[in-house]
């Protein structure tokens, strides 16, 4: 099982949206901590992944011989990747 990590602006983002859509997310995340890869999709030209919940996109780093998943920004689709 991996571990979940937060960065500093993840964790902002989580504390600007409502406490539903909140609960969904973060409901989404722990559940795929079993494996991640079933549910993540690669970035184009990146070592990075991500995964779509709702209207939002998080972008995540997963390292496999730490077994962690660490989240490094929220945001919705228009704005996450630029």
């Amino acid at each position: 099982m991996y571990f979940v990590e937060f960065s500093k602006s993840a964790k902002k983002f989580l504390k600007k949206i409502s406490q539903e859509d909140k609960s969904i997310l973060l409901n989404k995340l722990y559940s795929i901590r079993e494996n991640p890869f079933r549910f993540l999709k690669r970035l184009q030209g990146h070592k990075l992944w991500r995964l779509r919940v709702l209207k939002y996109r998080m972008i995540v780093d997963v390292v496999v011989s730490g077994r962690k998943i660490i989240v490094l920004r929220i945001g919705y689709r228009k704005n996450v990747y630029s």
